[in-house]
């Protein structure tokens, strides 16, 4: 009777490590590549990763409020006639309501899971 105790117990405790987190480190002990990644920005949604792509695309420079998105951790930028989803940059600058005026590459083709505003790759920002 014990032994089935034992067995039914180590089959559950495999079957719970067969769910652990995909964060977890591997057999030799080392961070999984996600894990590596993710680490740098835990607050910051998967769409923060600095992506340029090469091509026509180039730097320019706008004006307008920053604005919470209405998922989390997505910051926009509402100018006079377009919404942007902030990507990269000083997000220590990035409080809602203030003016700021941005330099970056908008990335129309990538896509987001804020599912607001054009992404637009910061390179910098000020506020006034």
């Amino acid at each position: 009777m014990k032994l089935r105790y034992v067995v039914l117990s180590a089959l559950a405790v495999l079957a719970l490590a067969g769910c652990a987190s995909p964060d977890a480190t591997d057999s030799a002990g080392a961070p999984s590549s996600s894990a590596a990644s993710d680490a740098a920005s835990p607050s910051a949604p998967v769409n923060s990763r600095t992506v340029v792509a090469s091509g026509s695309l180039s730097a320019v420079t706008v004006t307008g409020e920053i604005k919470d998105g209405v998922e989390a951790g997505c910051v926009l930028l509402s100018t006079a006639d377009k919404t942007y989803l902030l990507l990269g940059g000083d997000r220590t600058k990035y409080r809602s309501g203030t003016t700021v005026t941005v330099t970056g590459v908008p990335q129309p083709d990538m896509a987001s899971t804020c599912q607001q505003g054009t992404p637009f790759q910061v390179v910098s920002i000020k506020e006034g």
